[in-house]
């Protein structure tokens, strides 16, 4: 069956808007269910619980058309509705006629391609009875107008309980804010005080400090000059002192100069008084030796002579005489064929012949 074998009837978009829908697609459903409630045949739209559910949702102020339910898809706009028919309507003319009517209607609105499903739920006869339908719908839409009402004034009292609880609790806020500042600007006084308080005492401290600083610096410098002093004394006399050591050792090593050149010439001339003495002496033994020489060797023509001197040495005729010096000791020896020795201790004179 095509549009040219029904009758369209033109929509009045204007009376059909909703003057409750909030949005565009709430005008659209709005529009649709009047469209369809203005087609010949059709007694109601959606069953009996979905026009339960609408008359709920309308009671609480969030209300749709029952039966009614549009959305978009990938391929446009698509239209489920569902209704009930009248006794005797052919239920496939019905859903034709309904169909192209919506097509017509929606297409006034944005002139964009819809897809209409359309579904007869239930047939209404003449021994239908609409009374205990209507009946449920009114009582569920009272009571859900009572529900609302009665949350309504629960908010409303909640409302009035919370604003008085939020001012209460500004008040006391307010009270222990003001209580707060005042111990705290209480707090900020005591500790201004106690600051000047610490800076006076650190003020004298400093004062103290300084004075005793000076006085330190004073004693010590004091200190200082008197060991300076000291110093300066110990100096001097250690000065002094190396002085007269240097003056005392100078005259100790003239005084030892002195002696030692008395001691020197002392022992030279004693040497020289031993040394005479000894030749003396040394010529004397030798006279002596010679003489005993003589006496021994009758036999003999030629003697032998020997002079005196440290270290002297002579020969006569096969014999040798030797005089040796030895402090005050003069021996004198004779190597010939009958030896003879004299020896000159000081004032002694010993003569031996082996």
């Amino acid at each position: 069956m095509n549009e040219s074998t029904h009758h369209v009837t033109p929509i009045d978009i204007d009376a059909a808007a909703s003057t409750q829908a909030r949005s565009p697609e709430e005008v659209l459903e709005h529009t649709i269910g009047v469209t369809v409630l203005g087609v010949s045949g059709v007694h109601a739209l959606g069953s009996a619980p979905q026009r339960l559910a609408g008359a709920l949702r309308t009671a609480i102020g969030t209300g749709s058309v029952p039966g009614v339910r549009a959305g978009t898809t990938d391929e446009g706009l698509v239209v489920d509705i569902a209704v009930v028919a009248e006794y005797p309507t052919n239920v496939t003319t019905l859903a034709d006629t309904v169909r192209t009517q919506v097509q017509h209607a929606v297409g006034q609105l944005d002139g964009e391609e819809v897809t209409v499903n359309v579904t007869v739920t239930d047939v209404h006869g003449p021994f239908d009875s609409d009374e205990d339908a209507a009946d449920k719908v009114n009582a569920a839409a009272d009571k859900a107008k009572q529900v609302v009402s009665d949350a309504g004034d629960r908010a409303k009292e909640a409302g009035e309980k919370t604003k008085a609880a939020a001012g209460e609790a500004r008040d006391r806020a307010a009270v222990a804010a003001s209580d707060l500042s005042d111990k705290a600007g209480a707090a900020a006084s005591d500790l201004s005080d106690k600051a000047r308080e610490l800076g006076d005492k650190a003020g004298e401290v400093a004062e103290q400090a300084k004075a005793t600083a000076a006085e330190v610096g004073e004693k010590a410098a004091d200190k200082a000059d008197d060991v300076a002093d000291k110093a300066r004394d110990v100096a001097d006399q250690a000065k002094d002192a190396a002085a007269d050591a240097r003056d005392s050792a100078a005259d100790r090593s003239e005084d030892a100069r002195s002696t030692t050149a008395d001691a020197t010439d002392a022992a030279l001339d004693k040497t020289s008084e031993v040394v005479a003495g000894a030749r003396e002496k040394a010529a004397d033994a030798v006279d002596g030796v010679a003489d005993a020489v003589d006496e021994n060797r009758a036999s003999d023509d030629d003697a032998t002579r020997a002079s005196s001197g440290d270290g002297r040495h002579a020969e006569a005729d096969g014999a040798d005489v030797t005089v040796t010096v030895d402090g005050g000791t003069v021996t004198v020896e004779v190597d010939s064929d009958s030896d003879a020795q004299v020896v000159v201790d000081g004032d002694d004179v010993a003569t031996t012949e082996k």
